[in-house]
C-alpha cells in the first residue's frame, strides 16, 4: 500500500515538476513548501479534500506543478474534491492533474475545479484519467478568463468505467483565448462524456476545440459541444470539432455540436465525424507489406497522436505517445502506478 507522497517518483524522461499527492482524498506529502518560486503558494482547502494553487502577479512559475489523486482503499468511496487555481495579473503555470485507481474497488469522484484567470494570466491545463471500470468520476471544471488571458487543456482518458468531463469556460473580457483539447480511449461497458461550454461575452476574443475519440466493443461517448457568442461579443472567433472511429457495430457515439449566435460579426464553425478506419489507407498500407493487425494500429495511432502532440512540454507530449500506443495495444491498464509512470520506492 502507498502511504505517503515520497514513494512517487516520475519517471518521465526530462520532466521535473512540483508534487501534490492526494490518496483517497487526503492529503499524502511531507514536504508541503517544496517550492523553489516565489510568489506561488500550494495548500490544502481548509475542512475539505483539495488543493489551492495561488500564483502571484508577474509570477512565472519554472517548474510544471503535478496533482497525482490517487484511490487505493479496497473499500467502496464516495468522494468530493475541491481545487482552486487562481492566476494573477501576468502570471503563468503549468499544470498536470491526474486521477488514478490503485484498487479496483468501486469509487464514485466527484472534482470540483475552479480556475481564475486575472488579465495576461497564461495557464497550461493537462488533465490525464486512468479509472478502473468500477469506478465513477466526475470533473466539474469552470474557468474564468480576463483580458488577455490565454487557457490551455488538453483532458486525456485512457481507462474508464464512467467518466463525466464537464468544462465550461467564460471569456469575459477582450482578446482572452481558450484552446480545449481532447482525447478519450474507450472500450468493453466503458462509458465517458465530455461536455464543453464556451461563453464569449466580451469581443475579440477566441476559442478553439479538438477532441477526438476511439471506441471499442460496447462502450459509450457523448461529446456535447456548445459555444454561445454574445451580443456583445463581436469579432469572435470560435472553432470546434469532435472526430470519431467506431470500431465495432456495437460501439455508441453520440456527438452535438452546437453554436448559438446572437453577434453579427464573427468567424464561427463546427462540425462532427463518425466513421470507421479508412479502407483505401487501410490497403495501401496492407500493400506495403504491412499486416492487418499492424496497419489498424498505425492508423489508429495517427488519429489519436494528434491530441497528444498539441502538449506543449516535449517530454510528457513524448510519455503520452508511448501511453496512446500501449492503450491501442492493450497493454496499458490501471494498476498500482500513477498514468504518468511514476514508480514506487522502496
Amino acid at each position: 500500500m502507498v502511504s505517503n507522497a515520497t514513494t512517487f517518483r516520475c519517471k518521465i524522461k526530462n520532466l521535473d515538476t512540483l508534487l501534490r499527492v492526494l490518496i483517497d482524498g487526503k492529503s499524502a506529502n511531507l514536504e508541503h513548501n517544496e517550492i523553489d518560486c516565489e510568489g506561488v503558494k500550494i495548500s490544502s482547502i481548509e475542512n475539505q479534500s483539495g488543493i489551492l494553487i495561488h500564483v502571484a502577479e508577474n509570477v512565472a512559475v519554472n517548474k510544471p506543478i503535478q496533482i497525482v489523486s490517487a484511490i487505493q482503499t479496497d473499500k467502496p468511496l464516495k468522494l468530493n474534491q475541491h481545487f482552486k487555481i487562481i492566476l494573477e495579473k501576468n502570471a503563468s503555470l503549468t499544470l498536470l492533474h491526474c486521477d488514478d485507481s490503485l484498487q479496483k474497488e468501486q469509487s464514485d469522484i466527484h472534482n470540483h475545479v475552479e480556475i481564475s484567470l486575472a488579465e495576461n494570466a497564461h495557464l497550461n491545463y493537462y488533465k490525464m484519467e486512468n479509472k478502473a471500470a468500477a469506478s465513477v468520476l466526475t470533473n466539474q471544471i469552470l474557468v474564468h478568463q480576463k483580458a488577455f488571458s490565454q487557457f490551455y487543456s488538453n483532458v486525456i482518458t485512457f481507462n474508464a468505467g464512467k467518466v463525466n468531463n464537464l468544462l465550461h469556460v467564460h471569456l469575459n473580457e477582450s482578446f482572452a483565448d481558450a484552446q480545449l483539447n481532447g482525447l478519450y480511449l474507450v472500450d468493453k461497458q466503458q462509458a465517458i462524456c465530455n461536455e464543453v461550454k464556451v461563453w464569449h461575452h466580451a469581443p475579440n476574443c477566441t476559442s478553439r476545440q479538438l477532441y477526438k475519440g476511439i471506441v471499442d466493443d460496447e462502450a459509450r461517448t457523448t461529446f456535447n459541444g456548445h459555444i454561445i457568442v454574445q451580443q456583445d461579443a463581436q469579432r469572435t472567433a470560435a472553432f470546434q470539432i469532435n472526430k470519431n472511429i467506431a470500431l465495432t457495430d456495437e460501439a455508441h457515439i453520440r456527438t452535438q455540436p452546437f453554436l448559438e449566435i446572437y453577434a453579427d460579426d464573427v468567424k464561427c464553425s463546427h462540425g462532427a465525424t463518425v466513421g470507421q478506419l479508412d479502407e483505401n489507407a487501410l490497403f495501401y498500407l496492407r500493400s506495403r507489406g504491412i499486416c492487418q493487425k499492424n496497419a489498424r494500429m498505425l492508423l489508429m495511432f495517427a488519429f489519436a497522436n494528434e491530441v497528444a502532440q498539441t502538449v506543449k512540454i516535449q517530454a510528457l507530449s513524448e510519455r503520452l505517445s508511448q501511453m496512446i500506443q500501449q492503450r491501442l495495444k492493450g497493454e496499458l491498464h490501471i494498476c498500482s502506478q500513477c498514468a504518468l509512470h511514476c514508480e514506487q520506492k522502496p
